[in-house]
């Protein structure tokens, strides 16, 4: 990263609400070269990747699509992906886009939805979706409806693990898994974000933006995996040769 750049990232670092980061951040690219900021956008994704804390939480602010999109605007963003595209930088092209989900019908495909519930009407489900009742729960977690999700995501009796085994099922709505990216308390747990990824039910620009999160031990399972898009594979084997390195270099320091 060049020394202006590395500045930046600073200065940004020192904004602690990650809305008002990602505003400032968009605000800047406004007045870069469309293919320095791609470069830059790279080199905090990459940083970000290895652990480095100032690129881990201008990473952050990156994520909100929306942000960057009102800041920017169509042809800005336009004009960036094109560029993100034509050098093959995937994984910048999918913090560009919007995560893009199935147009969904009122009454989701249903398969594993527990019998008792499934005359019950959506209003209703999302009421008991907030009830605190474990065994409740548990039925309600089969649920493909994103909207019962939402409301299921914020029930103080969840655990890490219902979220988990939510995001781990195959098939599913990726509008479920939407919901859980989107939701601040669990997208921060690394179980939940591996969850994801490993989905190949997940849309594939969701995917990407969570693969700088993963451990060396999980992208080498990323790239031997046959289930997964061959794009979110490649770009784990870049990933895994620049962890690689790293971890390499920390191991010959040790001794």
């Amino acid at each position: 990263m060049e020394p202006e750049d590395r500045e930046l990232v600073l200065n940004l670092c020192a904004i602690h609400d990650v809305k008002q980061r990602s505003y400032a951040l968009a605000s800047r690219f406004l007045d870069l070269a469309d293919d320095h900021v791609v470069s830059l956008m790279k080199a905090i994704q990459e940083e970000a990747s290895l652990g480095q804390g100032e690129s881990c939480s201008l990473y952050a602010a990156l994520t909100v699509t929306s942000v960057l999109n009102e800041v920017l605007g169509d042809r800005k963003m336009s004009r960036l992906i094109a560029a993100a595209q034509r050098r093959q930088e995937f994984s910048v092209v999918s913090l560009l886009m919007d995560v893009r989900t199935e147009v969904q019908h009122d009454a989701p495909f249903q398969p594993f939805l527990d019998s008792s519930l499934k005359d019950v009407p959506l209003g209703i489900r999302k009421a008991l979706a907030r009830r605190p009742d474990f065994k409740l729960i548990q039925r309600i977690a089969r649920d493909q409806d994103h909207r019962v999700i939402e409301h299921l995501l914020d029930n103080p009796r969840l655990t890490e693990a219902d979220v988990v085994k939510i995001g781990s099922t195959r098939p599913t709505s990726p509008k479920v898994l939407q919901a859980i990216y989107e939701h601040r308390k669990w997208i921060n747990r690394y179980s939940v974000k591996k969850t994801i990824v490993f989905n190949p039910y997940a849309p594939l620009s969701m995917a990407l933006r969570l693969l700088p999160f993963m451990r060396l031990q999980d992208l080498e399972e990323i790239i031997s995996s046959s289930h997964l898009d061959p794009v979110l594979v490649q770009e784990a084997s870049r990933a895994r040769g620049k962890k690689g390195k790293v971890n390499h270099h920390e191991e010959t320091l040790d001794f």
